[in-house]
């Protein structure tokens, strides 16, 4: 069955409670996700490093919404342990009347993508840092609301599921790091032992495989994660959209650096699924050579604290975009290099370690999450 559907307005009021900035004073002060991942602690500022006059004291059980970023899902109900925390007034907070409408129900509605969708709709401005919602426009916006007594059965089926939900989510969290106190340990201890540092320009070669589209062809281009996360596939493109961009050609073994971010960490090893694919010239393709060097244990001797650092020597700037990874100073870096022996069993223990779920599993996880508050919210729950 169809839930029926009213305005918020009709379990929403307006109520935010404004506080004049006090000089000499400390503001605890809060973020709100997108995507319907709730409230953030950004830290404490000193009254006088914020602009506004007045800011928002957030209670326990309001509504709080991003005027910016509601429309993606910057919309949460406040939980208690951020009662007494500060937002700017570009979040507005709404009271939820307790006698027709449950917080729990409100709390999983917020994080329902069909309500984001609904908020954007003739919302004001063009583009995704200008559309803004108003507490107005929230309060005319219409959501499943049935009677008090189904939001509670549906609340309480829904925090039962996705209690066990957010336990994996938490779970991937531990393992990842898990995974990267591991990796460090272990690079740290091989490092230790290693007898010998060479240049990396000894080690690995930096390879240029230009690649020029030719009319009608389509090509799949690479883009690389930061923080050691891997690489990932872009849509296929065309060579007119390609147009006079310089593009270079993969091959499966490669050690991939992002000349802008690899810094922090925007490096990779190109497995068999890529080889063939193109990446812009902001990426450094190297050829390890297998007589001194293991690409797997490099990759990730390149993305622990040790690596890294070698890495940043070579990538002067202050930040961003300035932080190019300069190719002559970072050939020109000792690295310690164990035996080649120790190199494959350190980097074969470093992938074998990794016991976090796979992309795929978590795109499923989301994507079951996502039917389950459509089956809420449609009344087939």
């Amino acid at each position: 069955m169809s839930l029926p559907e009213r305005p918020l307005g009709e379990v929403l009021r307006s109520d935010v409670a404004d506080e004049t900035v006090q000089p000499g004073r400390d503001y605890s002060i809060a973020g709100v996700y997108g995507f319907g991942r709730g409230l953030f602690r950004r830290g404490p500022i000193r009254s006088d490093e914020t602009s506004y006059s007045k800011l928002n004291r957030l209670s326990t059980s309001r509504l709080v919404m991003s005027r910016l970023k509601a429309f993606e899902g910057a919309i949460a109900v406040i939980p208690p342990e951020f009662d007494g925390w500060y937002l700017s007034p570009e979040f507005p907070t709404f009271a939820i009347d307790s006698a027709v409408a449950d917080e729990r129900y409100i709390a999983n509605l917020c994080a329902w993508p069909e309500l984001w969708t609904r908020l954007g709709a003739q919302s004001k401005g063009v583009g995704a840092r200008k559309v803004r919602v108003s507490g107005e426009r929230l309060l005319t916006v219409k959501v499943p609301l049935p009677s008090l007594d189904e939001q509670r059965r549906i609340a309480a089926s829904l925090d039962s599921i996705l209690d066990k939900y957010s336990q994996v989510c938490r779970l991937r969290v531990r393992r990842a790091d898990l995974k990267r106190a591991f990796k460090e340990s272990l690079i740290t201890t091989t490092i230790a032992k290693a007898n010998r540092s060479l240049p990396v320009k000894q080690v690995m070669t930096l390879e240029r495989r230009q690649v020029f589209p030719g009319p009608g062809d389509s090509y799949r281009e690479i883009g690389i994660k930061s923080f050691g996360r891997g690489i990932f596939h872009k849509d296929p493109v065309s060579a007119d959209e390609i147009g006079d961009k310089r593009v270079f050609a993969v091959a499966s073994g490669d050690l991939i650096f992002s000349n802008v971010f690899a810094w922090e960490g925007a490096i990779a090893r190109a497995q068999e699924s890529e080889s063939g694919m193109i990446g812009s010239h902001r990426f450094m393709t190297y050829v390890v050579d297998e007589s001194i060097g293991d690409a797997t244990y490099l990759k990730h001797y390149f993305t622990s604290s040790h690596g890294l650092e070698v890495v940043r020597r070579a990538s002067p700037g202050s930040a961003g975009r300035n932080k190019t990874l300069g190719i002559n100073f970072f050939n020109e870096q000792l690295i310690p290099v164990p035996d080649i022996e120790t190199q494959r069993r350190v980097g074969h223990a470093v992938e074998g370690a990794d016991t976090s779920l796979m992309v795929g599993d978590i795109r499923l996880l989301d994507a079951l999450k996502l039917s389950l508050l459509n089956a809420a919210f449609t009344g087939q729950l």
